[in-house]
């Protein structure tokens, strides 16, 4: 059995010759032909030779393959044969696909299967054994004719093309495809570079020739791409744009250091096409890339800089540097104010632009639109910024850096500059600099391009003036706000943009749809001690961060005496309001009265006890063994007199339950349409956490509240699933899978990241947990009691259509109702049953005595049954009440 390799297909000489490279990136070339086989010879142009040899390009270029040498011939050529995951031997291939024959002298025990692939071939009229093949394919050799250059050049007519050799950085030996049955191999210079000399030979290369070469060839040698024919050298060379789907190969090079730009093409590259490339040059240079590694130019002995830059700090502000950062405030549709990674605020101008100006009456109409135009677009956006120059301080002007600007998330590089498409769009001007102003742009002549089209388009500021619009106070006092505060209760996620931030919870909004700006209190959180602490200073600038002129939806439900609108506000993709956020940073306490209007009372709670525990912000002294309630211990009718009782919901809803907790509380799905959708959506979940190929393991350990997918040790099936707690000790991780209710502990192996198209919004959660209303299941330290009372729950309810009364929505973190669970088919018989009540009669379930929430205050007469039913159950020494009252021997 000949020694296996493996090896990357560099080239494809023919149909029955491939250029192998190693694995390792080595330079090291072998080649290998095809062992007892022979494809038509391309070099001569025979008959089927371009269409078997397209057959292996197009197939394997580039790919990683496994081959192996069966013999050698006398001048020491390999033959052998390549394998892939799409079939065990090429050569067999290949002659299936009539693409090559078997060679006439060839050892018959050696080429059976060939044989048959042959004949099949044959059998089938496929390749070079089809009659009715159309012929040769004609070769022209000599120069492109003025037509054929002038053809490219029109529009969607640029030339299919195949690179047959890279001569050097910036000249290859093409296969242009000038009809079906007319080819031209022709040499092409790349246009706009220029490249070190090549070494060949005797002569050695310049410095950085053939690492030029080299990758011009790694990336376009025996590729497809398109030519437009620009023109022509001096000596008749035609001189191509490369078209390819990756990018413009000359910026590439250029960026990368290997070629500088070439400055004779520029009549036929034009000025856009320069302007781009001497960028990239300029870039490339102030970098040290490739040959401008020892460049005086790539490293200036003293840059201009900003004067507040550190030599130190890797933000610093110095010209050719490019940075990442976010769009923090849009001043004017050329002044902008970026946020750097670390945090740290600088306002920008972008490079020879003017924005539309109050003080020029022309122009002044137009400013609302242009910075709105640039705000709706850019704020809150990743994006990397180029600092062209440093414009100094003078009477008029702070120092201020001068930039173009890109986006940054994994946007093609051929998009167009946020510079670019505010002038496009007709928002601000092109500054016409003076002779020998270094401040200028270095994409200056393509923005004059966008400017003209403008200005002919009418865009912007040289179109129609727009109507000035009406804007209505509603917070200009409590009377003019109640009329909007009871329109708006009765809708839900209001679009609205923010126009300034008072507070950590305090925002100024305008609602463009509805012609108004109000002011927005965030509901659900207590009035801080001191407004000017550090703590709040800090909760300011987050909020400034994450909401400063962004475009936001808000919940109202009331408003207060001075014409403020309690409510919620949420970004863009968000369903939870940011005073989650904040109250789970310790920034806020919660205000018990007001949290239940928030309709997330409990997030909000569950937040707050993760910021006591861990002791963040407000709660860094706190101790929760110095805790005690104000209804501790008190009794019902005490309680009443400190707490107003809220309205009970009461909402009924069809469900069967899916999973009982050891903590007595009942995971259920309401019946509705989304039940025969989860039963749709598993369908595919189960499947495609089936295939490996298709999930991804997580990269690193999940944190608490994270959605997962996860393996249920009962089937092996994996399931939707969040994480609630975890096992540091053990590395498990607690899981909750999300659509039954049911949890378990897992292992790091067992869980998978959840692919987005099963995410919530797709479909949400499907499991509802709740609690049975002024109950509870025995207590975990008398386990035998508490499994009975499980097992009788289970049998009340298991496999039934049931009905549950949501008296309150969430009672407490991770619990979604307070119920009470009826059976249909024993109502019918007695009006006053509920299995809350059959629990409780069975000494199955310990009625609530003290520590009562609000919504619980109203349900009096439900527990003064339930107490009643207790008692029996205590005297007849059922369930649990067995050796009797287990709440004295708890206390």
């Amino acid at each position: 059995m000949s020694k296996i390799f493996g090896a990357k297909v560099k080239n494809v000489l023919s149909g029955d010759t491939l250029v192998l490279t190693p694995l390792n990136n080595s330079k090291q070339e072998r080649i290998l032909s095809l062992a007892y086989i022979q494809a038509p010879r391309l070099s001569s142009n025979e008959k089927y030779s371009f269409e078997s040899r397209e057959l292996l390009r197009t197939l394997l270029i580039g790919k990683e393959v496994k081959f192996w040498v069966l013999y050698k011939n006398q001048s020491d050529r390999e033959f052998g044969d390549i394998s892939t995951p799409l079939f065990q031997s090429l050569s067999e291939y290949v002659v299936s696909k009539g693409s090559a024959k078997v060679r006439d002298n060839a050892d018959e025990d050696e080429t059976y299967e060939l044989k048959q692939a042959e004949l099949k071939a044959q059998l089938n009229d496929v390749g070079l054994w089809n009659s009715k093949s159309s012929g040769s394919i004609e070769v022209q050799n000599g120069n492109l004719t003025q037509d054929q250059i002038e053809k490219s050049q029109l529009p969607d007519q640029a030339y299919q093309t195949i690179v047959e050799k890279v001569i050097s950085g910036d000249r290859l030996l093409c296969r242009i495809f000038l009809s079906e049955h007319l080819h031209a191999v022709v040499p092409i210079l790349i246009a706009g570079i220029r490249c070190p000399r090549t070494s060949n030979g005797s002569e050695p290369s310049e410095p950085f020739g053939d690492e030029a070469k080299e990758y011009i060839e790694s990336r376009l040698l025996a590729r497809s791409i398109k030519l437009v024919i620009l023109g022509e050298s001096s000596n008749g060379v035609a001189v191509a744009k490369i078209l390819h789907p990756a990018g413009n190969i000359s910026e590439k090079i250029i960026e990368d250091g290997f070629a500088d730009v070439n400055d004779w093409q520029s009549p036929l590259i034009g000025a856009a096409g320069m302007s781009i490339l001497r960028r990239k040059e300029k870039e490339a240079r102030l970098s040290g890339k490739g040959m401008w590694k020892s460049s005086a130019s790539s490293k200036p002995a003293a840059p201009k800089s900003a004067s507040s830059s550190s030599s130190t700090d890797n933000e610093s502000i110095d010209i050719g540097k490019t940075l990442q950062g976010t769009v923090a405030r849009i001043i004017s549709s050329d002044t902008l104010v970026l946020r750097l990674k670390n945090d740290k605020e600088i306002t920008v101008q972008l490079t020879s632009l003017r924005a539309p100006r109050q003080s020029d009456a022309a122009s002044a109409i137009f400013v609302p639109a242009a910075r709105e135009f640039v705000r709706s677009k850019y704020i809150g956006k990743h994006i990397k910024f180029t600092i062209d120059a440093i414009r100094p301080k003078s009477d008029n002007f702070e120092e201020r850096p001068l930039v173009t600007i890109s986006l940054l998330n994994n946007t093609p590089s051929d998009l167009p500059t946020i510079n670019e498409t505010i002038v496009a769009n007709g928002y601000a001007t092109v500054i016409r600099h003076r002779r020998g102003d270094e401040d200028r742009s270095p994409d200056w002549d393509h923005l004059i391009e966008l400017e003209q089209t403008a200005t002919k388009t009418k865009k912007g500021i040289f179109g129609n003036a727009p109507k000035s619009e009406r804007i209505v106070d509603a917070s200009e006092n409590a009377a003019r706000a109640k009329p909007y505060i009871t329109t708006f209760e009765h809708r839900s996620k209001i679009p609205a943009v923010v126009e300034h931030v008072s507070s950590a919870s305090r925002f100024r909004l305008i609602l463009p749809k509805e012609g108004v700006k109000l002011t927005l209190v965030l509901g659900g959180l207590a009035n801080p001690k001191d407004r000017e602490s550090k703590l709040m200073q800090e909760a300011l600038a987050l909020t400034n961060k994450q909401f400063y002129q962004r475009d936001v939806f808000i919940d109202v439900y009331g408003g207060d005496k001075v014409g403020g609108f309690i409510g919620n506000i949420y970004l863009q993709g968000q369903n939870v309001p940011h005073q989650v956020n904040l109250v789970q940073r310790g920034y806020f306490e919660l205000h018990d009265r007001s949290i239940d209007q928030t309709k997330f009372a409990s997030r909000l709670l569950e937040a707050e006890s993760q910021a006591k525990e861990s002791k963040s912000g407000i709660w860094v002294n706190y101790d929760p063994s110095l805790e005690e309630s104000n209804l501790e211990d008190l009794s019902i009718d005490e309680a009443k007199k400190q707490q107003e009782p809220v309205k009970l919901l009461k909402n009924y809803y069809d469900i069967s339950i899916t999973d009982i907790s050891k903590e007595g509380l009942i995971s259920f799905h309401i019946k509705n349409s989304d039940k025969l959708k989860l039963k749709s959506m598993m369908k595919e979940f189960h499947e495609f956490y089936a295939n490996p190929i298709k999930f991804k393991k997580l990269s690193k350990a999940p944190k608490n509240g994270d959605l997962v997918s996860a393996k249920f040790s009962e089937t092996g099936k994996f399931y939707r699933a969040k994480i609630i707690e975890t096992d540091r000790v053990n590395h498990k991780f607690k899981v909750q899978h999300i659509d039954y209710g049911n949890s378990e502990f897992v292992k790091l192996d067992d869980l998978r990241e959840l692919s987005s198209e099963f995410n919530l919004n797709r479909l949400p959660a499907q499991a509802v947990t709740a609690q049975l209303s002024l109950i509870s299941l025995p207590p975990a330290n008398l386990e035998e009691y508490l499994e009975e009372a499980i097992y009788f729950l289970d049998d009340l309810t298991i496999d039934k259509q049931l009905i549950a009364c949501e008296n309150f929505k969430n009672p407490a973190p991770g619990i979604d109702m307070d119920i009470t669970l009826y059976d249909p088919a024993k109502i019918s018989k007695d009006a006053t049953y509920s299995i809350n009540k059959e629990l409780v009669a069975n000494g199955w379930a310990i009625v609530k005595k003290n520590k009562f929430k609000n919504f619980e205050l109203a349900m009096k007469q439900d527990l003064d049954s339930l107490l009643a039913l207790e008692k029996s159950a205590k005297q007849s020494h059922k369930g649990c009440w067995e050796y009797g009252d287990i709440e004295e021997v708890e206390e």
